[in-house]
């Protein structure tokens, strides 16, 4: 889900874009905060510059933010994408979490929680619901979280590494991979 490093292009890798992916940004289907918000507001809840949630006309409590942990491709594409390569907050309100595992997020979100995840991972569940951000919703075309996805393989690629990749980057591969990364 991020470019390769240097040091993984010199141990001989290389990488291929095969689609976009799209982060949500999702709380728990019984928040009742029923509103989207802005790009500049949802900076400011990750940045721990806004705590409450009565900040936006919701309930007076406080936002719990689950930050996925530092290994996650999705913390860094979230990190450059939403917050510009800053940091996120310290503040007491967020929790880093120690695995990298959606489900079990989604499951902490509960009345006041917020968390970001993969679009694919988020479409069908029933236990969230994903916010819009500035009007939009992962759906469309124009939504600003998004990042490429890349298949990574060992320079120079073997036979089955390129039947692999003729599959993955035709017009079906594509479709499929397509329809995979942006849920139903």
């Amino acid at each position: 889900s991020c470019p390769l490093t240097a040091e993984e292009q010199q141990r001989g890798l290389a990488a291929v874009p095969v689609a976009h992916d799209r982060i949500a940004i999702v709380v728990g289907i019984d928040n009742p905060f029923r509103r989207g918000l802005s790009r500049s507001q949802l900076v400011q809840i990750f940045r721990g510059e806004i705590t409450n949630w009565a900040t936006f006309g919701g309930a007076d409590r406080t936002i719990r933010v689950l930050n996925r942990p530092t290994v996650s491709g999705t913390y860094g594409a979230f990190r450059t994408i939403v917050l510009g390569g800053n940091n996120f907050g310290t503040t007491p309100n967020i929790t880093t979490l120690v695995r990298d595992a959606t489900t079990p997020m989604l499951r902490q979100l509960r009345l006041d929680g917020i968390g970001y995840a993969t679009y694919g991972q988020v479409a069908d569940q029933r236990t969230v619901r994903v916010l819009a951000i500035d009007g939009s919703t992962p759906e469309a075309e124009t939504y600003p979280f998004q990042r490429p996805l890349f298949y990574a393989y060992r320079q120079p690629p073997d036979p089955a590494v390129k039947a692999f990749l003729g599959l993955a980057l035709s017009a079906e591969g594509k479709t499929r991979i397509a329809t995979a990364v942006k849920g139903p």
